[in-house]
């Protein structure tokens, strides 16, 4: 229990009133109670209302004005010198010290008590800031801990999706590389030789049994690459796509989409940052307020993407007072932005804005560019 300084000081404290009490037992005079009794009553006020405990001061001015009329009032300043220094109120020993000088009735053994009580308070207010500072510090670390712990959370709640967007993505790019290159390829060849079945009348009869057989194969195994290709597509809207996609499904109000750059340098993580941005925002504007439009503009250049969700809703006054404050959704989106080197702002003047600003690599020939979605190069209303 001693190992904290405020119970400490509760214990000096009573040891000091139980010291002049002692004092007034031993003469019983009026003047001491009431000086024992202000001294007590100014203590218990303090002790309810911290503020003012800068009353303090008071208490070396009742053992001033007593010191007349008892003889132990004199150490009644022992109390307020310990607690001025306990509370770092330095002036206040200076003004129980220069009391003492000016009234002249004072000893040498009385001195060394008040500047023991001073020092005993000085050092003990020293060990409670700087326990202070500690409790702080550990503080600090315990929501830094926590806040990372959160956003840890959070990273690994988007890797699942993550990953399910960049085998969607790749599925796509296969699909579109099988019938863009290869499919083309062949199916051009088999043409060829479709031709040049006209050629070979005169040909051997074994040799063309054999030929057309070769035709028939081919012919079968374009078509499975065919299927291939098409079982490869899927069924899931993807980059620019799924964000068009989600505006046109919002139930409140029409979506005003506007989508300007080349959306085939963004990378499938950019892509799953940019629509849980969307999405939250979206269900925020649905919760909390009530838009006659929304807009979602969505800009790609070199090196950037930024994406902007704007709406005019009207919110209570309960929403309004909450406005300026992120809540919980943006503020672990704003953690996984600034983990993928972007960032995520929210405006809330007459129109409340969320930016989101991501940078992206440019494409490198060792490197190229991820293509998870068809580009859209012009303004999409």
């Amino acid at each position: 229990m001693l190992k904290r300084p405020d119970i400490v000081f509760i214990l000096c404290k009573i040891a000091g009133f139980g010291l002049l009490f002692a004092l007034w037992i031993q003469e019983s005079m009026t003047a001491g109670f009431f000086l024992f009794m202000s001294l007590a009553l100014l203590t218990l006020l303090r002790w309810r209302y911290p503020k003012l405990k800068a009353t303090v001061l008071i208490d070396c001015v009742l053992c001033a004005v007593f010191f007349p009329f008892w003889e132990y009032a004199h150490y009644g300043l022992l109390l307020p010198l310990f607690e001025g220094m306990y509370r770092r109120f330095y002036w206040v020993g200076l003004a129980g010290l220069a009391s003492l000088y000016f009234i002249g009735n004072f000893d040498a053994m009385l001195v060394v008590i008040l500047v023991l009580g001073a020092l005993c308070g000085l050092f003990l207010g020293m060990w409670n800031q700087a326990l202070g500072q500690k409790r702080s510090l550990r503080d600090a670390e315990a929501s830094k801990y926590y806040e990372l712990k959160h956003v840890q959370g959070d990273l690994m709640t988007a890797l699942p999706q993550i990953e399910r967007t960049a085998a969607v993505a790749e599925r796509a790019r296969i699909a579109r590389d099988i019938h863009d290159n290869a499919g083309h390829e062949i199916v051009a060849a088999y043409i060829s030789l479709q031709t040049a079945r006209g050629l070979l009348d005169d040909a051997d009869t074994d040799a063309l049994e054999l030929y057309d057989a070769a035709l028939d194969r081919l012919n079968n195994g374009v078509n499975k690459i065919r299927e291939t290709a098409h079982n490869l597509q899927t069924v899931t809207s993807l980059g620019v796509e799924n964000i068009i996609e989600a505006c046109e499904k919002f139930p409140t109000c029409d979506v005003e989409v506007s989508v300007f750059g080349d959306t085939s340098q963004v990378p499938v993580y950019v892509w799953n940052m940019l629509n849980s941005c969307l999405s939250e925002s979206l269900t925020n504007v649905t919760r909390h307020a009530y838009p006659t439009f929304v807009s979602v503009e969505l800009d790609v250049t070199e090196h950037l993407v930024r994406l902007c969700i704007e709406n005019d809703g009207v919110m209570n006054p309960q929403e309004a007072k909450r406005s300026s404050t992120v809540g919980s959704g943006l503020r672990n989106l704003r953690h996984r932005a600034t983990a993928i080197g972007g960032t995520l702002s929210v405006d809330a003047g007459e129109r409340f804005r969320v930016i989101c600003v991501i940078p992206i690599q440019p494409a490198t020939p060792d490197a190229p560019a991820e293509e998870p979605d068809q580009s859209i190069g012009e303004e999409t209303p």
